[in-house]
Order: C-alpha cells, then structure tokens, then sequence
C-alpha cells in the first residue's frame, strides 16, 4: 500500500448532510407541539386553532401519550 492511497484517521470525516440539523429542528418542534401543546399555539392561530387543536389531540392519542 502506498503513501499517498492511505488516509490517516483524522482525516477522514463522516459526511453530514446541511439539512440534517434544520430538520432534526423542526421534528422536535413537531413533536412538541403534537405532544404537549396545550392550546397556547391553538389559540394563537385563530380560526383555524380549534380544528389543529382536535387534530394535536388526535395526534397524542395515536402516538399514546396521556393528555387527560
């Protein structure tokens, strides 16, 4: 084997992605919001908070978390 083929440890790094960290973000936003949101984002949104409140409710369900 010579030399220049071989690559020292340091050398080699393990290939992340750039959208790797935003998405682990936005699923641990999700899952917050789907498992313990308790209406404070509902109601922030309006109109429409009532039917994704059902639906987080819903969600928590179906995931098994306890929520009353």
């Amino acid at each position: 084997m010579s030399t220049s083929s071989a690559r020292s440890i340091d050398q080699v790094a393990l290939p992340i992605p750039p959208w790797a960290l935003p998405t682990l973000v936005m699923a641990a936003v999700l899952f917050w919001v789907v498992t313990m949101e308790g209406g404070m984002v509902s109601h922030a949104l309006g109109q429409t908070g009532m039917f994704l409140h059902e639906l987080f409710h819903d969600g928590r369900h179906l995931l098994g978390v306890p929520c009353h």
